[in-house]
């Protein structure tokens, strides 16, 4: 190839480029450069002046109670939610891969929570536990479902978590299922003939072939939940108290309630960061399962 033509290789290449690079820069490589710039001055969000802090927010923020609690129960909500999600799924997935009457039926079902928005899911299931799960109780006369638990600050926890699990599972089910369609058979009638009981076809043959899909679902469930903030809204709001309010709440309520737009924002960049963080470590422990396997 000579040069002419290599050159002209070349322009056609960057022709195709320059809209994609184009649209990355205005969408995504210039917001964030204004988000890092931003979250250096004390704007309010309303004022046309501010002034530049530098650190100061990053430095407020990692001695701000608020902002702790907020952290620490995002993280707790975060980590059981997404383990019991994907348990739910998978135990889901292999019961439906299985040839079982209505199989097509119940995959529907389980799918369906899937395409509701999440805040009418949120607000659904407020009626479920603000009327209907205290009357059922008090009609079988059993305490404990009595009270409304997205008013108690020890029970709001897990009333988010069942709506979450819920509705997440659906997604995980179909990759699951996916992961599950690509055993071989002749595998599993390998292990029967050599004597491996079902538990032990599962730990040693089912799991470590859908590995990567238990990668897949365990980072989407992650990084969905870290970032967990439609549920809160239409549920519980943040409360009781500030028991319930998420690190994304937290941002909106810092930004559009309190008139701390350069702090929300650093907080919100501190978990753009952190979410950046813990995908890199799940890919790379998840990853070295799939090459040890």
């Amino acid at each position: 190839m000579n040069n002419n033509a290599y050159k002209s290789l070349s322009k056609g290449y960057m022709m195709f480029l320059l809209p994609g690079l184009l649209l990355l820069s205005i969408f995504y490589i210039y917001p964030v450069l204004s988000a890092v710039y931003m979250s250096m001055t004390n704007w309010d969000g309303v004022s046309r002046t501010h002034d530049f802090v530098g650190f100061s927010n990053y430095l407020t923020a990692a001695t701000d109670g608020r902002f702790l609690n907020a952290l620490s129960f995002t993280l707790q909500y975060a980590f059981v939610s997404t383990v019991l999600s994907n348990i739910i799924a998978l135990s889901v997935a292999l019961a439906l891969v299985k040839k079982i009457k209505f199989r097509n039926t119940f995959r529907a079902i389980y799918f369906f929570p899937a395409v509701l928005s999440m805040l009418i899911i949120g607000y659904i299931w407020q009626q479920i536990f603000y009327n209907v799960i205290p009357y059922i109780g008090e009609r079988i006369n059993v305490e404990a479902l009595q009270t409304n638990m997205l008013g108690n600050q020890d029970l709001a926890f897990w009333a988010l978590v069942i709506v979450t699990v819920w509705q997440a599972s659906a997604i995980l089910v179909v990759i699951y299922m996916a992961g599950l369609q690509t055993v071989p058979e002749d595998v599993y009638e390998s292990a029967a003939i050599d004597g491996a009981s079902g538990w032990k076809q599962f730990f040693k043959i089912t799991l470590p072939l859908i590995v990567p899909s238990i990668t897949i679902c365990f980072i989407l469930a992650m990084k969905q939940h870290l970032m967990v903030y439609d549920y809160i809204v239409a549920l519980t709001g943040g409360g009781p108290g500030f028991a319930t309010e998420s690190v994304t709440l937290l941002i909106y309520n810092l930004g559009f309630l309190n008139n701390r737009f350069g702090y929300g924002t650093a907080v919100a960049l501190m978990l753009f960061v952190f979410i950046i963080i813990v995908s890199i470590i799940q890919i790379s422990y998840l990853r070295k399962k799939e090459v040890q396997l």
